[in-house]
């Protein structure tokens, strides 16, 4: 595994290094403001395979989508509406990854897409030109890495490159919500951005929480 350190100020010579890696199949461990990740391209069914061994994680556990932003995932298979474009010009780049519609043969097909915030994953992004497929670095189950011992410690294996960015600014995953194509709004996991703040960018009466009633806005 090769190991390159992250310029504070000068990305683009990590940033041309993992994108040469990601355009050979290889797997790259980044740095992001939550935590680090395992990534490889959106678009490549091998290099995907090798990241779900190397965390062992189960293959019906959906991968997350990196991407410079909204045009970029649309290009990819995202079906933007007007929930999105409202939660994109208000929380991305940041900490949220949001379970979006898309294109797919199944009906009601997802994707889980995150505009992250860290000057490294977005210039790698706009340099590669493509979304990325990305998963915490950690083991299947283990706390996500905070930083590049955390990254690799438990893998089975080792990525093919490593970005060393030092301790993630936050230091804790992304909330995830889902987003119906209504505008329902379900938080799958508590992060850094609030259900509150969420629901006030989508300009939303109070939900009900699933199980005590309607899931729609009150009258």
């Amino acid at each position: 595994m090769n190991t390159v350190a992250l310029t504070i100020g000068d990305e683009d010579a990590a940033a041309q290094a993992a994108v040469t890696v990601w355009r050979h199949g290889g797997v790259v461990a980044v740095p992001t403001e939550t935590v680090y990740g395992l990534t490889v391209r959106w678009n490549d069914p091998a290099a995907w395979e090798r990241l779900f061994d190397l965390k062992r994680r189960p293959r019906d556990k959906q991968l997350q989508m990196l991407a410079f932003d909204l045009a970029m995932a649309e290009r990819a298979g995202l079906l933007p509406d007007a929930h999105i474009q409202r939660i994109a010009a208000r929380f991305w780049p940041g900490p949220l990854t949001l379970v979006c519609p898309a294109a797919g043969e199944a009906p009601g097909a997802t994707i889980g897409l995150r505009l992250p915030d860290h000057a490294f994953i977005r210039r790698a992004l706009k340099l590669l030109g493509e979304p990325l497929a990305a998963t915490s670095a950690n083991l299947s189950g283990a706390p996500p890495g905070t930083d590049v011992a955390g990254a690799v410690a438990g893998l089975d294996g080792q990525p093919d490159l490593l970005i060393d960015g030092g301790p993630a600014r936050l230091g804790q995953a992304s909330t995830v919500a889902a987003l119906a194509a209504d505008g329902t709004l379900r938080i799958l996991r508590p992060g850094v951005i609030t259900e509150a703040q969420l629901r006030a960018a989508l300009q939303l009466s109070i939900f009900k929480r699933p199980g005590n009633g309607s899931s729609r806005p009150a009258s």
